[in-house]
């Protein structure tokens, strides 16, 4: 029997700005805080997250603070990079921190290189569905878990449980800064990582030099491509951003209330493909690196739309127009197939607690002692 109760908190450290949508609406539902370390994600989390309880605290002084007040973390980080830093703070209180691994998307990135072989010091772990636990087998890091928890689509959930406040979000954020279109496509393209997955370079000229009129077009922009190519991006925004039906979306974290508005999909290795399946709605992907579509398994979400390739850029928009005019294809079937072992079925937020609550029991009491 625990002989006191177990207090977690979420930890976003670092500039990590696509780790806030996933631990943001996970900390909300848990009803426990989120530490951040930087004052803009902070600024962000209290404006896109209802009843999220916001913890700002310095570089200097975060560890000590977090392993002398709490027992169990909820982190999208490897162990690895979190005892580095919280090591010594460990050391000092005597006390190791009980770490459970939250996933910031299902993207098929890393398939045929190191990437979630990362977390094979991970003990729990939250996962989506059986694809992401078929990945993790794959690395190599899932046997070694001494407990998991599937959550399904929680971040949907979530959304939907909110569905007034982003619905009104998404109104002043987004749609009162476009004009009355046809349609509203948009472009999530991954940041440049070690695959060199983005298409953002290539793209978005052709995307936004071509785009109809009676069109919209929102860019949703990685903050690790901001931070990678800050000057260049600044550059194209600086070039495009007075055009009516054009957005640029930075700082917006809150999915969901965005794929609400969206009518066409354009993507190249972004985890948001996946988030856009539960919409049902056509998806058009990038393959950048001209990468075998049959055989590569890190394309599995290509099956789901029609791909485009860099040749093809120019004449994306006669592509989609095409798409739309003679159905060539039907991906509807194929998409909810994806979408099941991606996400599973519909689990309710109070069940999701309940399970994560019992997942804190693999975490033996004298555990919490450093060792």
């Amino acid at each position: 029997m625990m002989t006191h109760p177990r207090l977690a908190t979420g930890l976003l450290y670092g500039p990590e700005l696509h780790h806030l949508d996933h631990l943001g609406p996970l900390c909300a539902i848990l009803d426990i805080p989120l530490i951040v370390t930087e004052e803009k994600i902070a600024t962000l989390a209290k404006r896109y997250y209802p009843h999220l309880k916001v913890i700002l605290y310095d570089y200097l002084v975060i560890a000590e603070y977090l392993v002398s007040h709490y027992d169990i973390v909820f982190y999208s980080m490897p162990r690895d990079i979190f005892d580095e830093v919280f090591f010594f703070a460990q050391k000092m209180i005597q006390k190791r921190i009980c770490a459970i691994w939250c996933p910031h998307g299902n993207s098929d990135k890393g398939a045929s290189i190191f990437y979630m072989e990362a977390l094979k010091k991970e003990e729990a772990a939250l996962v989506y569905g059986k694809q992401m636990i078929d990945y993790l087998k794959k690395k190599g890091v899932f046997k070694q878990l001494k407990g998991h928890v599937i959550t399904g689509n929680y971040r949907y959930q979530f959304y939907l449980k909110n569905l007034e406040f982003y619905t009104g979000i998404a109104a002043r954020e987004i749609s009162a800064k476009l004009k009355a279109a046809t349609k509203t496509l948009l472009y999530a393209p991954t940041w440049q990582d070690y695959e060199k997955s983005s298409s953002f370079f290539d793209a978005i000229k052709p995307l936004i030099e071509k785009l109809p009129s009676n069109y919209n077009l929102i860019v949703k922009l990685h903050p690790n491509l901001i931070l990678q190519e800050e000057f260049e991006v600044e550059e194209v925004i600086a070039k495009y951003e007075q055009r009516q039906n054009v957005l640029f979306l930075t700082d917006f974290t809150p999915i969901y209330s965005l794929l609400s508005l969206v009518d066409i999909y354009i993507g190249d290795m972004s985890s948001i493909g996946y988030d856009y399946l539960v919409f049902d709605k056509p998806m058009f992907f990038l393959n950048q690196n001209l990468r075998d579509l049959q055989n590569d398994i890190g394309l599995y979400l290509f099956r789901c739309g029609q791909e485009i390739k860099p040749e093809q850029y120019r004449d994306i928009h006669q592509i989609i127009e095409h798409y739309f005019q003679y159905e060539l294809r039907s991906f509807s079937e194929i998409r909810k197939e994806v979408y099941t072992y991606a996400f599973g079925h519909t689990k309710p937020l109070e069940k999701l607690k309940e399970e994560i609550l019992h997942l804190y029991a693999i975490f033996p009491e004298n555990g919490l002692n450093y060792l």
